[in-house]
């Protein structure tokens, strides 16, 4: 009887620690964390309390979370007012984990029980975030029934962004005109728009347009910045945009928008910022088929402190020069220096163009002859001798000048390699002494002898009476 007690005894012993294995197999499975995240962006998770799976009670909770978190884990918790509370929070020991460009999903296992806090911590660069919702969640979660230690969370699905843009274009001219052509010394308007960047709940810490401008164009004035809507209707915020020179080899230069603009959630109700601004092209432009760049560029602070800069377009301003010849019309190897010139926009010659005034040919060996009128548009002029060398002859002829908008020069409908040639003759006038005043020389010895002869003539015969 003791024996068959005892086998009894050993028999329950083991059945009770069979029936045990699931219970403990169960309490130490894993909990696994599937997050469909977003490319290029980081996530930072917090554990803001431990879960106790035989109890359903809450330990260890992060300060701020204690009135949300007063119910067990068994009973249910209120998401809404768990993540409100989590936002407001400022966390700390969280673990990053960071998307790659091409990657989206992470499965993350070995999880402690507990309930955790995923926070959006950094955005790819060059992106516009414009609405976030962090999530929470328990791990392992109950079902009324039993404990599920597996979870996914599709945080990329509670991300809005987009990629902002920013743009340079002639004020007075049609997008994506790239060129434009102006006499030096002239002025140049450009019209700057750049997307708003962030939204009400993701606001902007600095918006700025860079401009990079070469030397042969000088800064002149700031005309408006307006926020513009989708529907054309603007905000003129002029006075909250500050100008800065940053540029130490060329004239480039910065348009910073104010934080108080940024702070405030109007500024989000638009689509963009339009700046407008004049340049004067100067006199370091460079001429001809080079151009005179410049390009601008948005750089913006997000509202997790990241700096991306988006790359906008460029736009040249084109001026040429028109060279004139001086030479000798008997034989054009022959440059001859001090002849005069003026340009006019009228076939009348009457009305004389931009850097068109009189420009004398050059006494210098390597340029003699030659006359220059710098800084053109492309168009059409009329050229005209105005001075001529001395012991020449002015050429009274009126040279139809056409400037293309590549530079190249067409003189009376014919092309022009280098300068346009205008000729002149010598002067020609009698040698003093010539047979010209020996004519009038002898004529008169001729008369004052016949004047001679007569007197002569008169006086015998009065004599002879």
């Amino acid at each position: 009887m003791k024996t068959t007690k005892k086998i009894f005894a050993a028999f329950l012993a083991v059945m009770m620690i069979a029936l045990m294995i699931p219970f403990s197999a169960s309490a130490a499975e894993t909990n696994t964390l599937t997050l469909n995240g977003k490319a290029g962006y980081t996530f930072t998770l917090y554990k803001v309390a431990t879960v106790n799976t035989t109890t359903g009670e809450y330990t260890d909770i992060t300060t701020g979370l204690e009135t949300v978190l007063t119910t067990k884990a068994t009973d249910g918790v209120d998401t809404a007012a768990l993540l409100t509370a989590c936002n407001g929070l400022t966390l700390t020991g969280g673990t990053d984990y960071a998307y790659a460009a091409d990657e989206t999903t992470k499965t993350i296992s070995d999880l402690a029980d507990g309930v955790y806090y995923l926070k959006v911590k950094s955005a790819p660069s060059g992106t516009n975030v414009t609405s976030v919702t962090n999530s929470v969640f328990a791990l392992p979660y109950y079902t009324g029934t039993a404990w599920v230690n597996e979870v996914t969370v599709n945080a990329a699905s509670k991300i809005s962004d987009g990629t902002p843009t920013v743009t340079k274009k002639f004020t007075n001219l049609p997008n994506g005109t790239a060129s434009a052509y102006e006499f030096i010394g002239n002025e140049v308007s450009f019209t700057l728009t750049g997307s708003v960047v962030g939204s009400t709940t993701e606001k902007a810490k600095s918006y700025q347009f860079v401009d990079t401008m070469c030397e042969g164009l000088e800064y002149k004035e700031l005309k408006s910045v307006n926020l513009v809507k989708a529907d054309g209707t603007k905000k003129d915020i002029t006075t909250s945009v500050t100008y800065a020179k940053t540029g130490t080899t060329d004239n480039s230069f910065t348009l910073a928008i104010a934080p108080t603009v940024l702070a405030d959630n109007d500024f989000y109700n638009y689509a963009s910022v339009e700046a407008v601004y004049t340049a004067k092209l100067g006199e370091k432009a460079v001429i001809g088929g080079a151009g005179n760049p410049n390009k601008v560029d948005l750089k913006y602070i997000n509202s997790y402190d990241q700096e991306s800069t988006i790359e906008g377009n460029e736009v040249k301003v084109f001026t040429f020069d028109l060279s004139v010849v001086k030479v000798d019309a008997n034989n054009t190897a022959t440059k001859l220096s001090g002849a005069g010139f003026t340009l006019y926009t009228d076939s009348t010659c009457n009305t004389v163009a931009t850097n068109g005034t009189e420009v004398f040919t050059s006494n210098d060996d390597d340029n003699k002859g030659i006359a220059t009128f710098k800084g053109l548009k492309p168009g059409t002029y009329y050229l005209k001798e105005t001075t001529a060398p001395a012991g020449y002859n002015l050429n009274a002829t009126v040279y139809t000048i056409a400037i293309g908008a590549d530079g190249s020069v067409t003189s009376n409908g014919a092309g022009v390699n280098g300068p346009v040639q205008v000729g002149d003759t010598p002067l020609l006038t009698p040698n003093t002494g010539g047979m010209g005043t020996m004519i009038f020389t002898i004529g008169g010895a001729a008369l004052i002898a016949c004047a001679g002869v007569l007197f002569l003539i008169v006086r015998k015969k009065k004599t002879a009476k």
